[in-house]
C-alpha cells in the first residue's frame, strides 16, 4: 500500500510539474497583462510590494519617483549600491516601468491626471490629505476616470483621530503600534535586569513583516475591487492602514485581552497557544521542534529517552503544557538533550522514530535553522526554481526571490529586476502623453521630470 502511495505521489508531482514548473511562465498568459498601474509610492516599501505584486501577475506598472529618486533605492546593508540602486529595492523594482515626475510642481500634477485618466490603479503611500492638497486625491481623480481604483497606505489610516499627522509610514513604528511587537522577543527572568540581559527586549520582526503584510492586502483589496469594477464599471478608493494589517496577525493575543483581560507577554520562542513549538539548541546550532498533538510531543519524550523517567505514559491532555510555567521548566529540561546532537542527526531520528518508534508513523517535527546560504542552497527551493538567477540587461544576472506561488494558467513570473531613475521616461511619456524629447528636455531642465 505505501509503495502504491509513494507512486501515486510521484506521478502527481511531475504531473503537476509539468503544469506550474515557473521556467515555462513565459509561454503563458499573464492574468493583469491588460492593467494600468501608477505606483506613487514615496519613502516605503508597502506600496512598492503592492505593485510588485501586481506587476509580476502582468500589469503594466509605472513606478513614479520624484528627481533623483525615492529614497527606498538607498536601503542597503552596509550601504552597498549596485549601478546606483540599493540591494532592498532590487527585490521591489521587478517589471516595473520607471520615470520622474515632481508632484509638488503644477505641471507635475497636471501630468500626473493625464496619467490617471489612463490608468486603472493609483497606489500612494503618501501623509493621509498629502494627494488631496495637492489636488491629485481620489476625490479629484475619480472626476477625470471614475473606473480608478484608488489605493491608499498610510501610517494612520485616512481618517481617525491621528490621520491628520504628516508622518510618513514606517515598518518598525508599525510593528511597534500594531502590539505584536511587545510580545515578540526573550523573556526577562526573574530576577535579571535589562543591564544583564539587554537583549530580553520587544523585538522586532527581521525583514519588514509590516510594510509587506499591508502591501499584500493591498492587493488584495485591489483585485477585490477590479471584480467589483467588472459588474458595476465603478472604481473606488482603497484605506490601509499598515498597523491595523499586521495588527490582524495578532491572532489570538487580540481574544485573550479581549474576552479575559490577558495581555500576551513576551515568552522567548516559546508559546502559551501551542506545546510543542519552539526552536531548541543543538551542537551546530538549532532546530525547531514542533508535536501540536499529544501524541507528537509523547513522541518526541521517547525520541530523547525519557518516557518512563518523564511519566509520557500518564498524559491524557496537552492542557497543562500551555501554561507558561510548565513550558519554561520542560524548555530547561529539553535544551540539553537536544543539545547533545547536531541538528541534522535530530532530523535523522525522527524519521527513523517514524518507522520503528513506539508511537509510529506519529513523531515530531523537527527543521533545522539555517542561515540564508543553506536556504539558497537547498535542492527543493532550487528545483522550484524560486532563486533562479534573473538575467536582466541593465542590472546583470540578479538572485531574487521570484515566482511565489506556481499557477497552472497564469502563472507570475519577473521579466526583469529593475530599472534606474527615470529610465522609462521616454517610453512612458512618449506612449501615454505624447511627449517626445524635445518636451522631455524642457521638462527636465524645469524640474518636472
Amino acid at each position: 500500500m505505501k509503495e502504491l502511495e509513494k507512486t501515486k505521489q510521484t506521478e502527481w508531482a511531475e504531473r503537476i510539474r509539468s503544469l506550474d514548473d515557473p521556467a515555462t511562465a513565459s509561454k503563458k498568459p499573464e492574468a493583469l497583462d491588460d492593467l494600468v498601474v501608477l505606483d506613487l509610492s514615496s519613502r516605503s516599501m508597502a506600496g512598492c510590494f503592492c505593485s510588485s505584486l501586481l506587476a509580476e501577475l502582468g500589469a503594466e506598472t509605472i513606478r513614479i519617483e520624484p528627481p533623483g529618486g525615492d529614497i527606498v533605492r538607498t536601503y542597503s546593508p552596509n550601504g552597498i549600491m549596485h549601478k546606483e540602486t540599493g540591494l532592498a529595492y532590487l527585490q521591489e523594482g521587478r517589471n516595473k516601468y520607471h520615470v520622474t515626475l515632481n508632484l509638488e510642481t503644477e505641471e507635475g500634477r497636471e501630468m500626473l491626471k493625464s496619467l490617471a485618466g489612463q490608468a486603472d490603479i493609483l497606489i500612494e503611500t503618501y501623509p493621509a490629505g498629502t494627494m488631496d492638497v495637492w489636488g491629485i486625491g481620489y476625490d479629484e481623480l475619480c472626476k477625470i476616470n471614475p473606473r480608478l481604483i484608488f489605493a491608499s497606505l498610510t501610517a494612520f489610516g485616512q481618517f481617525g483621530p491621528e490621520s491628520g499627522r504628516s508622518q510618513y509610514d514606517y515598518d518598525n513604528v508599525s510593528q511597534a503600534r500594531s502590539g505584536i511587537q511587545y510580545a515578540t522577543g526573550e523573556i526577562l527572568p526573574e530576577g535579571k535586569t535589562f543591564d544583564e540581559m539587554p537583549h530580553a527586549v520587544p523585538t522586532k520582526a527581521g525583514p519588514w513583516i509590516a510594510w509587506a503584510t499591508s502591501g499584500a492586502f493591498a492587493a488584495v483589496g485591489i483585485l477585490a475591487a477590479l471584480f467589483h469594477r467588472t459588474m458595476t464599471g465603478e472604481g473606488q478608493a482603497i484605506d490601509v492602514a499598515t498597523p491595523e494589517a499586521y495588527e490582524r496577525f495578532n491572532d489570538y493575543g487580540l481574544h485573550w485581552y479581549g474576552d479575559q483581560g490577558v495581555i500576551n507577554e513576551r515568552f522567548g520562542n516559546l508559546d502559551a497557544c501551542l506545546w510543542l513549538y519552539g526552536f531548541y539548541p543543538t551542537q551546530d546550532g538549532g532546530v525547531f521542534l514542533g508535536g501540536l498533538r499529544l501524541e507528537m510531543w509523547k513522541a518526541l519524550v521517547d525520541m530523547l529517552g525519557k518516557w518512563d523517567e518523564w511519566g509520557a505514559d500518564e498524559w491524557t491532555t496537552l492542557a497543562p503544557f500551555t501554561k507558561k510555567d510548565w513550558q519554561l521548566k520542560y524548555q530547561a529540561m529539553i535544551n540539553p538533550l537536544t543539545s547533545q546532537y547536531t541538528s541534522e542527526e535530530l532530523t535523522a531520528k525522527s524519521i527513523d522514530y517514524a518507522k520503528s518508534g513506539r508511537l509510529a508513523p506519529i513523531t515530531p517535527v523537527v527543521a533545522e535553522i539555517v542561515p540564508p546560504s543553506k536556504t539558497m542552497q537547498d535542492e527543493n527551493w532550487q528545483e522550484r526554481g524560486i532563486f533562479t538567477p534573473v538575467q536582466d540587461p541593465i542590472y546583470g544576472s540578479i538572485v531574487c526571490a521570484q515566482a511565489q506561488w506556481k499557477a497552472t494558467e497564469t502563472p507570475p513570473r519577473t521579466k526583469w529586476v529593475c530599472r534606474p531613475v527615470g529610465y522609462d521616461n521616454g517610453f512612458v511619456y512618449l506612449k501615454y502623453l505624447g511627449y517626445g524629447p524635445v518636451r522631455l528636455k524642457e521638462l527636465d531642465e524645469k524640474g518636472v521630470i
